[in-house]
Formats: structure tokens, sequence, C-alpha cells
């Protein structure tokens, strides 16, 4: 069977483009059962998969392709346009490739201009049903636009992927999804080369903070909910004790850098807040491994990419203590409330007056990484996309 793999998204996105390049990469390994063809409507993400090896097809989607999905709608435009090859429908460029299934690595509206082919989608959280009072899932109509998205494209789905059991419970009873429809795929650290820049490279010299200097550090984009004000917060608590603790922040703007700077500037504590802006992949490592600690106090799970990192990275976690992100972390992490600085100061306080609870948390997260294996995530796959060949062989064989 012919499976088309949808890569869709901005690297701007953060986690949830690094998910969808990581399920890219897992499938190019599966040369057991399945062939596979890999698109895009985004030359640069041809270009990230190239980087792998994966040579990934770009199809056009734009203005055009909406405007004719609309008229195609209209049955009677339908059956005159229908003649004429510039009104052929969306699929087509699928399969001319004789793809028999798509399978979307991430969310994207593109199932919603199929009209034939049928497709599994993967769903990487729904926070806008979570959290609906933050404004990057409520204001320009985001909440009504995701709601719309989530009821078509699952309903018509093959199948549903999830990125956790919490996730996937959700679904089923937000959604009225069946059970069996609905599977979960844990989600897996970003690929990150230790090359010389990794090992020899220290962040603190770029970040403009003292040699051997404790600091944490937070990859994330600036959206509210990432809740960077907590980390402000506990370092101003912890301001007035000898050893200074720093932050350092990478991650793309999305309209809240200002507002955690101010915060910052406040309360006195700006000269312990360092941006980064972009780290590039190569270095990422370093900044991982030299700090006291990933901290990762969001609002929005069930779970995330970074303390899969921090695992592989040998680095200690603080994160929230919230359903679905506590389960990804297991005893691999330290808790903390999302809204009680006190709380996250007295787990960077700890993290430095113990150094046995890092060697602690360092063995929980590499026992814990293991128990996400791409075995596991390749064999669920396989197990979706063997179900729905059981079924096409009632209309369709393979020559």
């Amino acid at each position: 069977m012919k499976i088309g793999v949808i890569f869709h998204g901005n690297p701007i996105a953060g986690g949830c483009y690094q998910q969808s390049l990581n399920a890219t990469r897992l499938l190019s390994k599966d040369k057991e059962s399945n062939s596979y063809i890999y698109y895009t409507p985004d030359a640069n993400n041809a270009n990230n998969a190239r980087k792998d090896g994966i040579i990934v097809k770009k199809f056009r989607f734009g203005r055009k392709q909406r405007l004719i999905h609309k008229l195609r709608k209209f049955s009677l435009l339908h059956r005159f346009f229908g003649k004429f090859a510039f009104f052929e429908a969306f699929d087509i460029a699928f399969e001319k490739d004789d793809v028999d299934l798509l399978y979307f690595t991430g969310p994207s509206p593109i199932c919603l201009f199929l009209e034939r082919l049928n497709y599994v989608y993967t769903v990487w959280d729904l926070c806008h049903r979570d959290h609906p009072e933050f404004p990057e899932v409520r204001h320009n109509f985001e909440f009504e636009a995701r709601e719309d998205l989530m009821h078509i494209s699952l309903s018509r789905a093959v199948s549903v992927i999830a990125e956790s059991p919490l996730g996937r419970k959700n679904l089923i009873k937000r959604y009225g999804l069946d059970k069996e429809r609905v599977h979960w795929i844990s989600i897996s650290p970003a690929k990150r080369q230790i090359g010389t820049q990794g090992s020899d490279f220290d962040p603190r010299d770029e970040a403009g903070i003292p040699p051997n200097a404790p600091y944490v550090f937070y990859p994330a984009q600036f959206w509210a909910h990432k809740n960077h004000r907590l980390i402000v917060d506990s370092l101003a608590i912890l301001s007035s004790s000898e050893e200074k603790v720093y932050a350092i922040f990478c991650g793309s703007d999305c309209g809240n850098l200002q507002q955690v700077m101010k915060m910052a500037r406040v309360q006195g504590v700006l000269s312990l807040i360092k941006y980064v802006g972009f780290v590039p992949d190569e270095k990422m490592p370093a900044y991982y491994m030299n700090s006291l600690a990933l901290v990762m106090p969001s609002y929005f799970g069930p779970s995330n990419m970074p303390p899969l990192e921090a695992f592989e990275l040998e680095t200690p976690v603080i994160v929230s203590d919230l359903p679905g992100i506590r389960d990804q972390v297991g005893e691999a992490a330290l808790l903390v409330a999302p809204d009680k600085a006190e709380s996250l100061a007295n787990a960077i306080q700890r993290l430095l007056n113990e150094p046995d609870l890092r060697n602690y948390l360092v063995k929980k997260g590499i026992d814990r990484l293991s128990q996400f294996s791409d075995e596991d995530r390749i064999s669920t796959l396989r197990q979706i996309f063997n179900n729905f060949k059981l079924k096409r062989l009632t209309w369709s064989i393979d020559d």
C-alpha cells in the first residue's frame, strides 16, 4: 500500500513542527510493509527533510486550490466545471502518485480540501478547550477556527492520533469519537547533534552570564501560556540569596516578550534574564547540558518536547504539576504549581543545595525516556495502516 505523508508546518511553531518532522523521519526508517511518498506545500520543509536524506515532493496549496474547492462544493458547478482539468479535485495531486491513504503528521487544514482520499489525522493538543482564557487561543476567532477544523477533520478521519493517553481520552470525550478510531503515540525528542559546539561551547559566554554561574533554561516561544512570568517571579525571590541564579530564554517572540521583560524590570531582576533569540540545533545541547535545570512552567500540555530532550541530554527537569504533564515525566522531574513562584523558587533552591537530587533526576530521566521507543511508535502506525488496508481490499487491490 502506498501512503502519502503530509509534512505541513512552520519552524517557528516550535515543538509542533519538530514533531511533524520527527514523524516524517520515523517513517523513512520503515521498510517493512508499506511504501511512503512525502509531501509538503513549503519548500523550506522540503529542504529540512532533505538534510536527513528524505525526498519530499512540494505541492500547491494556495488561493487557487481554495477557490476551486469552493466551486466544486456546489453540485451544478461541479458537474459543469468538472469536465475541465483546471477544476480537478484537490485529491488529484496525490492520486497521480497512486496514493491510497494520507497521513497528516500534524494538524493541517489541507484535509478539509480532500474529496475522495482517506486520511489519518494527528492532534498534538486541545489547549483551546483546556484553557480558553488565554489570548492566543481566543483572540481573532482563533477558538472558533480550531473548533471548525477539529469537528470536520476528526469526523472524516479513518483514524486519529493523540500524543498521550489523556489526549486520547479528551478527543473521545469532547468530539464523540469511537474509541477504536483513536490511538496515542508518544512524542519524541528533537534530533540534536552534539558536535564540537555541544562539548566546547559555553552558553554563558553568548548570554553574558559570569563563568560557572547557575542558570535555568527555558526554550519556548513567547506566548502567554508558556508562563515565563513564573520564572521571573521565582528569580526575584531567590535574588536575595548569596548565589545569583540566571535564566536563559530562547524562542521566537509571539507577542509576549516585551511583557516578560517589563515584568523582570519591575521585579528588579532584568539583569538576571537573558534572551538569546533563535538557537541553532548544533548549539541547543550545550544550553541544556550546562544548565542547572530545564524549567517549563507551561499551562499547556498534555505532553511537551523539552522534557524529553532534557532527559536525553541528562539535564534535570522542573515542570508544571498539571494533568498530562505529570503523566509524561513520571518520577523524573520536580513538579511545581504554575501559579506559585515560591514553589518554583524552592525547587531551584533544592537543586542548588542537593547534588544527589540532580543525579537522581538525571537517572530517572534516562529511565523514563527508555519507555518511549521508536519501535512502539512505528508499531502503532503499522497497525493503523494495516487496519485500513484490510478494509480497502473490499474496493481495491494492489497490483
